[in-house]
């Protein structure tokens, strides 16, 4: 397999249930939404200043993630009904990844993972910032799971770094776990194929349409035992 040599899909090979899927999730959403309102407003009658006040920023966290989450759902669903392309805004990349890793921070500590982020020098870039923010959070989340999947090691690592390849800004997440055998990286954008049992297989698959649609292009290089590397490179595509 080349690095430019992966399956592509378009919209109709998502499932149709997909959007029957995101309606299911935006209900219970708006009940969460609902709560942390209400715990705000208790937190607010918290006495302890600093304690109040931990509280409220990480009130505001769980807030911006479901709000984004909200629009995330929302744009999925405009994709799969619409073939119009994407449209895309200039700004900081490094920004939003910035945004991802300091998400994710927390869960990847309590796997004893260590999560690094390099940036690299970036002219602002025309990318969708949804999109970008989804990407990430799924490459690194597949790299959390890999770990939590495989025989246990000490030193877990997952470096995240944004740079130029030409013209182009990369994004790319490398982790130091398992790998992906050979026979499965021909497989792992497939929509619905998973490696673990409780695996939904849309993770890679809306990453690399994601990425599609963005004009934009995804090279994996892996191998068994000495981790697995996901490089996005925007405004490419095909044949970089």
């Amino acid at each position: 397999m080349t690095e430019n040599n992966l399956p592509r899909i378009v919209g109709r090979d998502l499932p149709p249930l997909a959007a029957g899927l995101v309606h299911e999730v935006k209900n219970p959403l708006a009940a969460i939404h609902l709560h942390l309102q209400l715990l705000e407003s208790y937190i607010t009658q918290v006495k302890d200043p600093e304690l109040r006040g931990k509280m409220l920023d990480k009130a505001a966290v769980i807030k911006k993630e479901i709000v984004g989450l909200n629009q995330t759902l929302h744009d999925f669903l405009r994709r799969l009904r619409n073939t119009n392309p994407v449209e895309k805004q200039i700004g900081n990349l490094n920004t939003v990844v910035q945004e991802v890793i300091e998400l994710l921070e927390p869960q990847a500590e309590k796997e004893a993972i260590k999560l690094h982020f390099h940036a690299g020098n970036l002219a602002s870039t025309a990318f969708e910032p949804t999109f970008v923010k989804q990407i990430l959070v799924n490459l690194i989340l597949n790299s959390v799971e890999a770990f939590t999947h495989a025989p246990p090691q000490k030193d877990k690592q997952i470096q995240v770094e944004t740079g130029m390849e030409g013209k182009h800004p990369y994004l790319r997440v490398r982790d130091n776990g398992p790998g992906i055998p050979p026979d499965l990286q021909v497989k792992i954008f497939e929509p619905l194929f998973s490696t673990k049992e409780e695996g939904s297989g849309l993770g890679l698959a809306l990453v690399q349409k994601m990425t599609g649609e963005m004009g934009g292009d995804v090279r994996v290089h892996s191998q068994p035992g000495h981790g697995a590397e996901f490089t996005i490179v925007l405004g490419g595509g095909p044949g970089l």
